[in-house]
């Protein structure tokens, strides 16, 4: 009968097959309804709180459940409920807790298990990374503090073909950044243009002439051309009805560039737990308003990214999105890094619109009180804008410029913040572009000098910045270190990355802190280890983060890397579980209880060999260290972590400077190990100097940088050693 059954199909009446298609619905239905009743089994449950009369619900999986109420059955030692002086050990010696503010918080001598998290998790809180000092110290010259800088800050994504707009700058100063980069050029629209053209080409050959004028009209001719296939292609896409897709990768001319969400969740886990950390639809409109093509003012410069398919927007939109949101979030200032290609008649055009849309913010003198060239210090310049730029030469050298506007001819511009090395064709670099007097005039406290050596007259003037490319800093490290370090410690030093970064990927910015480098260059529109790093470091900082003693200008001429405060540590992380881990971008919600979430943990900390000094100091060998370590892999987007193999140790780590050291954790999918960049969903990073100790939660980012739901619920255990 079973044969009969299962031949029966291809050959049943109507009926009898639509009496199976019925079944099989159902069966598909049961099936699905199933699974939907696991996920809600798995979903966060309430646990009732009643502090301070008020009744309030803590939502948590059931996996975080089990581990914290492990934890309240241990300290109870088997006599439930808990008496006030075991949670005041706890508090004190395993949370690192303040003992007055335990005295004065601990009125019970009982707590039951809500009374435990009222007091343990809403009263003091389970934040990984402390927050950052109240009272920063202010008072010392700008060149002693690490400043978070953006490159091609312009740009929504790819170097050679993604698109400028303002909305990329006031994204930046609102999550901190204090150093941007304006890229300035002619527009080719002006007519004062071509005048000067002629003036600068007059003694110079009819053939130098016709290169000079495709110099800087071949990224228009790029755009335009970007710009037809564009509109051709949306065409197309309309004629044949097929629906426009845009994807949020970065490989995606359109992806939004919205970036990570500056509020910090510090009512984590609380409320409904299907309630959004953030809206997308707020996102969007915010944002929506740099994919559309801006009327750029016939007489003003442009911005754009030069020999490349960029397309440009005003320079006077730029300077206005700038003043918009510079100092929304705080008063400390900020630096506008020039790269000038316009020719003299449009900076001075420059010059008009930054003092205009600048008006009061601007730094256009010296301050009176500050004599022989003194750096000002950082609380003499709130809610101000420094201007970095090249000094104009004399008469002489501008008519020799002048006469090698080709970019086939004349000195390459190294120290406007670009170069060869830079994310430029190798094939056509920028042309020397004199710098006017009135423009010149704005870079009081930091202009752009460039890097010859360490022994320059140029190298020793207060207010020079060096920009120096990624690659040439490693390579001053393994020849010129001690000479670097020291200089550092008194002047300005910018790094950019090299020119390999197509894709607007950054370097570890960590190495270039270590080496006393103020301004690291990074690409915001790309969400990779270096930005993690970099928002690790100025998370809460307001862009301006405060060097340790042995990098700063006041210690004494004598003092070197050497005598820097580092200490040897142990550092233990504990994973316990987790709660609503992002689902890998292809994984449909339905089938989370495939996902196999599991932990890796990575320390970024300085080498023994990256160090001042030679390898192995004393002769001694250096033994090798492991410096990143993985749990197993849990189940579902409501992880529980294995005894076995939740324990990630990392000992004996030699000399380290913990607040130029990070630790960095991703959550990946093990099921996609073997897919590139596809197996990571979330990751955190904290600075270790930051990083609190006992039972804490850590707060997940996307990969996109933005917050999410996501929660790790770990332990941190350090130990240090002189």
């Amino acid at each position: 009968m079973s044969k009969t059954r299962a031949m029966a199909p291809a050959g049943q009446s109507p009926s009898r097959r639509h009496t199976l298609q019925v079944h099989g619905t159902e069966a598909i239905s049961s099936l699905k309804r199933a699974i939907n009743l696991t996920l809600l089994l798995a979903s966060p449950a309430a646990i009732h709180l009643h502090g301070d009369g008020m009744k309030r619900d803590l939502y948590l999986s059931a996996t975080l459940q089990r581990s914290v109420r492990k934890l309240y059955n241990d300290l109870c030692r088997g006599q439930a409920p808990l008496d006030r002086k075991s949670l005041q050990n706890f508090l004190e010696v395993e949370q690192g807790e303040a003992q007055d503010k335990v005295s004065e918080t601990l009125t019970e001598d009982t707590y039951k298990f809500e009374q435990f998290l009222e007091v343990w998790w809403r009263q003091f809180g389970l934040e990984i990374e402390r927050p950052a000092s109240s009272d920063k110290d202010l008072t010392k010259p700008i060149t002693n503090y690490f400043i978070n800088s953006s490159h091609n800050t312009y740009l929504s994504g790819h170097q050679w073909k993604g698109k400028a707009t303002v909305e990329t700058y006031k994204r930046a100063l609102r999550e901190g950044c204090r150093c941007v980069e304006i890229d300035v050029w002619d527009n080719d629209a002006s007519p004062s243009r071509d005048k000067s053209l002629a003036e600068s080409a007059r003694d110079s050959s009819r053939s130098e002439r016709s290169m000079r004028f495709s110099a800087n009209t071949l990224h228009t001719a790029g755009v335009h051309m970007k710009r037809v296939v564009d509109n051709k292609i949306e065409r197309a896409r309309k004629f044949l009805g097929v629906e426009k897709v845009h994807s949020h990768s970065p490989k995606c001319s359109k992806f939004d560039i919205s970036g990570p969400s500056s509020g910090y969740r510090n009512e984590l886990a609380l409320g409904h737990p299907d309630a959004d950390v953030d809206s997308d639809e707020t996102v969007g409109s915010q944002y929506g308003a740099s994919r559309r093509d801006t009327a750029l003012t016939r007489d003003e410069p442009i911005v754009m990214h030069g020999y490349t398919f960029t397309q440009p927007i005003g320079f006077r939109e730029v300077c206005a999105a700038i003043r918009e949101a510079a100092f929304e979030t705080t008063d400390l200032p900020i630096i506008v890094s020039l790269e000038v290609h316009a020719l003299a008649d449009q900076q001075e055009r420059m010059v008009d619109i930054m003092r205009e849309e600048w008006s009061g913010l601007l730094v256009e003198r010296p301050y009176e009180a500050l004599l022989n060239g003194t750096i000002p210090r950082l609380d003499e310049l709130r809610n101000k804008i420094l201007i970095k730029v090249k000094k104009a030469t004399s008469s002489t050298e501008n008519s020799m410029a002048a006469g090698s506007l080709s970019p086939n001819l004349g000195t390459v511009d190294y120290d406007s913040g670009s170069g060869p090395e830079d994310d430029r064709s190798p094939k056509r670099p920028p042309p020397k572009v004199p710098i006017c007097e009135n423009l010149s005039n704005l870079a009081v406290y930091t202009h752009s000098e460039h890097f010859m050596n360490f022994e320059s007259s140029a190298a020793k003037t207060p207010s020079h910045i060096f920009s120096i490319s990624e690659n040439k800093i490693l390579e001053l490290w393994e020849s010129k270190r001690d000479e670097l370090f020291t200089h550092n410690r008194h002047y300005f030093m910018r790094a950019y990355p090299k020119a390999t970064r197509f894709n607007s990927s950054n370097p570890d910015p960590s190495q270039f802190w270590r080496k006393g480098v103020q301004m690291v260059a990074m690409n915001w529109q790309k969400w990779d280890e270096g930005m993690m790093l970099n928002k690790a470091m100025f998370s809460g900082e307001n862009g301006w983060v405060l060097k340790p003693a042995g990098y700063r200008s006041h210690m004494d001429e004598s003092d070197s890397t050497c005598h820097l405060s580092h200490r040897v540590f142990d550092l233990i992380i504990t994973v316990f579980a987790g709660q609503h881990i992002p689902l890998p971008e292809d994984m449909p919600r339905h089938e989370s209880h495939s996902f196999r979430p599991l932990v890796k943990c990575e320390l970024h900390v300085e080498k023994p060999e990256k160090r001042s000094g030679s390898p192995g100091e004393g002769g001694i060998r250096l033994r090798s260290i492991e410096w990143d370590k993985q749990t197993g892999s849990g189940r579902t987007d409501h992880p529980e972590f294995g005894a076995d193999s939740r324990e990630l140790c990392f000992r004996d780590i030699p000399r380290v400077e913990e607040s130029l050291s990070f630790v960095r954790f991703r959550v990946e999918h093990e099921g996609s190990r073997f897919v590139p960049g596809g197996n990571r969903v979330a990751w955190a990073c904290i600075r270790l100097d930051r990083l609190a100790t006992g039972f804490r939660v850590i707060p997940l980012m996307d990969t996109d940088g933005r917050d999410s739901k996501g929660v790790l619920l770990v332990r941190v255990a350090k130990n240090y050693r002189s």
